[in-house]
């Protein structure tokens, strides 16, 4: 037998003895009080009525419901049962750019990876059971979380995603798909979906061409694009010059959304393009709304073994004890008729 609660057998336990303790003080409290307000010989008679083995009884009595109380409390388990959970949901693996270009500032007074990071989160906090997994990606992608339906832990990886978590700069958006594909479960049948949020930018890789052969394994790619076709200067990086990131020729480099490219990146892995203009979008929550969760659900049944709660039986004793002590008098009966001779 093990206690779901342990420390309630200690405390109840100091309880019940503080308790025993006061009634003994207190009872011999007020036989003194008695005795030093009626000095007369007539008290034995006026304690006659009192039945002090009853007395007795009711303190055991009262002492072994709060123990038994205690007990309970401590939720005493023994044997076990079997749980079935069944779980419904999607798979969803969310590939996130941390290339420097999403340092640039040109979507409502910020950069864009704050504007995408807000996003995802939006979106993560409207999901269910759904499972979701992460992948970044710069120069080359890696997983930063398996699927999990603890979307806690998602959103903690994209706090700590920032330019420089990938070692290799540059903008990969086929290994990025590539390494998304990686991260669904082979066994799993169920509807899967990749979104591809970045600005666009494809520095090397056939990014078309993953999205293809992704659709062709029953994985649809869904893009959202971030940033604006005007663009912005990309910041250097902090351990480099102060300013902006130049080229070979001394010019500041300008990084533009690709918004075609993620159109057509989308529309060749069977999936829907979404636009990211503005802080605190909801864009995301809407395309899952209308294309997600329009899928059917897969559904996945778990076991758990788990100990069998026997609290009721203590509480029941428990129950019994105290009204037995409630219900027991402490007085003869009859006694309080005696007549008294003169």
């Amino acid at each position: 037998m093990t206690f779901g609660a342990p420390i309630c057998l200690w405390l109840l336990s100091l309880l019940a003895a503080g308790l025993l303790l006061f009634r003994l003080w207190a009872g011999r409290r007020a036989r003194r009080d008695l005795e030093a307000s009626f000095r007369s010989p007539l008290l034995p008679r006026l304690l006659r009525s009192v039945n002090y083995r009853r007395r007795r009884w009711k303190l055991a009595l009262l002492m072994a419901g709060v123990l038994a109380l205690g007990v309970a409390l401590a939720r005493p388990q023994w044997g076990r049962r079997q749980i079935e959970l069944e779980q419904t949901g999607i798979d969803l693996v969310i590939a996130l750019d941390v290339s420097r270009s999403m340092l640039a500032a040109d979507v409502a007074g910020t950069n864009r990876l704050t504007v995408a990071a807000d996003a995802i989160e939006r979106l993560l906090a409207g999901l269910g059971g759904d499972r979701v997994g992460l992948v970044i990606f710069a120069g080359e992608a890696f997983a930063a979380a398996p699927l999990t339906r603890d979307h806690s832990v998602i959103a903690r990886a994209i706090e700590s995603a920032v330019p420089g978590t990938v070692s290799d700069p540059g903008s990969n958006l086929q290994q990025a798909i590539e390494e998304s594909l990686k991260g669904f479960d082979r066994e799993t049948r169920g509807p899967r979906a990749l979104l591809l949020v970045s600005d666009g930018e494809q520095l090397q890789g056939d990014a078309i061409g993953a999205a293809r052969a992704a659709r062709a394994a029953g994985l649809r790619v869904h893009t959202a694009g971030v940033g604006s076709a005007l663009g912005a200067r990309v910041p250097a990086p902090r351990w480099g010059a102060a300013g902006f990131v130049r080229n070979s020729l001394g010019r500041e480099v300008v990084s533009r959304q690709d918004e075609l490219r993620l159109q057509r990146i989308a529309e060749a892995g069977g999936g829907v393009y979404t636009r990211l203009d503005a802080r605190h979008s909801t864009a995301l929550s809407g395309w899952f709304r209308q294309t997600a969760a329009g899928l059917p659900r897969s559904t996945a049944k778990r076991i758990l073994n788990e100990p069998q709660e026997r609290f009721q039986w203590p509480l029941a004793v428990a129950l019994a004890l105290l009204g037995a002590e409630w219900w027991l008098g402490d007085r003869r009966s009859g006694g309080g008729r005696d007549r008294m001779k003169f």
